[in-house]
């Protein structure tokens, strides 16, 4: 698979953006995230950041996407994306309607998994969406 980290960062930056903890990853900004890389293959690149604390944490790599939710932890192999929407039922659920105050997104793989990502309201969901949708859209 193509190397595409220049095309989703470019995307997250022009369709959305970074807000208080949602960082594209950079020389000024990696030495604060270095524990998470530890997981990281040597051929694997972290992009983007969303990082609350230390049970809640999203790192969007060029091939796949590492979570941390109040500590149980998951990967999600971009190529395995099938599907990505808005969480609408869980944020309605918690009485959320206004979309900019949105911060799920649920992602559908090829083996049926769904899972629910918790980000930043605002620019950086906005900006992860536009980066899902256009993986999935990119098959």
């Amino acid at each position: 698979m193509k190397d595409k980290s220049s095309i989703y960062v470019s995307i997250f930056n022009r369709k959305g953006g970074e807000g208080l903890y949602t960082k594209v990853i950079n020389e000024n900004n990696k030495k604060s995230y270095e524990d998470l890389f530890n997981e990281l293959d040597e051929k694997e690149k972290a992009l983007i950041i969303y990082y609350k604390n230390t049970l809640n944490w999203l790192l969007f790599t060029n091939f796949n996407i590492l979570v941390c939710t109040e500590g149980g932890r998951f990967i999600i192999n971009l190529s395995e994306i099938i599907e990505v929407q808005l969480a609408l039922h869980e944020e309605y659920e918690d009485r959320i309607t206004d979309k900019e105050k949105f911060t799920r997104l649920k992602i559908k793989t090829k083996n049926k998994d769904c899972f629910i990502l918790n980000v930043e309201e605002g620019k950086p969901y906005q900006g992860l969406y536009q980066v899902l949708h256009f993986i999935v859209s990119n098959r």
